[in-house]
């Protein structure tokens, strides 16, 4: 059985440059929308469940948050912690496969948890199960717990972006580009290879999932959903590229989820 994990080793290295501690995509979109809908606070004992190269474990540790991270990538771990400096904070980095329950039990001990994130990684994941139920096993009731997906609708299942010439149509109006997409396939489970970055080295497996499985799952560890944004990028004119999100300020290209 293919091991996902083994695709993010081989590209962590890649990954971790281009991201580095945040990219646009991270920046724009899911920082500000993770902060606003997790409110962490210092002091806090927060859980980042499949941290990659830790960008936002650092960001949590410099508002003095009290850090536990994993990620099933051992390269990645190794990456988090040369990037990691005193000013981060606390923060704690594990080696641990989300799809096992036990694993992230261990990392997380017996400690319950103020508030626990997972960031643009449960669509990388072949089962949620697991990391939802330990999750909600070690949150202290009524804390958040605030994840992050490509949209599901728009972005996790290999869209078309297409750009027209629209000419003004009968009434004069001034000729026009019309930016969108074209969606082929949604509602059935659809696991397939994807490439995340530019040049990345190889594929990794991408877990699409429509909302009625993504949520299903968290109501089913027992969950409840208690908030939802879709960040898009603003628009941007500027940026001459016809595949670019700005280029469609109307479709969000990100979902992200508080439960509780």
């Amino acid at each position: 059985m293919h091991d996902y994990r083994d695709d993010w080793n081989h590209i962590a290295d890649h990954w971790d440059r281009a991201i580095a501690d945040g990219n646009d995509f991270q920046k724009t979109l899911i920082i500000p929308t993770t902060d606003h809908l997790l409110k962490p606070l210092p002091g806090q004992r927060i859980l980042d469940a499949c941290c990659g190269n830790g960008n936002y474990a650092r960001r949590l540790g410099r508002n003095g948050s009290l850090v536990t991270a994993f990620d099933g990538s051992s390269r990645l771990i190794e990456l988090a912690k040369l990037r990691h400096r005193p000013e981060h904070g606390t923060v704690d980095y594990h080696s641990a496969d989300a799809c096992i329950e036990s694993e992230v039990l261990a990392v997380i001990g017996d400690q319950n948890l103020d508030a626990a994130v997972c960031s643009m990684a449960m669509m990388d994941l072949p089962t949620l199960g697991p990391l939802l139920s330990a999750v909600r096993k070690s949150l202290k009731p009524g804390c958040p717990f605030v994840f992050s997906v490509a949209h599901p609708a728009f972005h996790s299942n290999e869209p078309l972006k297409y750009a027209h010439q629209n000419d003004g149509g009968d009434d004069g109006g001034n000729p026009s580009q019309v930016f969108g997409l074209i969606v082929t396939r949604y509602l059935s489970d659809w696991p397939h290879p994807s490439r995340g970055l530019l040049d990345q080295p190889r594929p990794h497996m991408l877990f699409h999932r429509p909302l009625s499985t993504l949520l299903r799952e968290c109501f089913q560890a027992g969950f409840a959903v208690t908030a939802l944004e879709e960040p898009a990028f603003p628009a941007d004119t500027r940026l001459r590229s016809p595949f670019t999100w700005s280029r469609r300020p109307e479709i969000p290209p990100a979902l992200v989820v508080r439960l509780q």
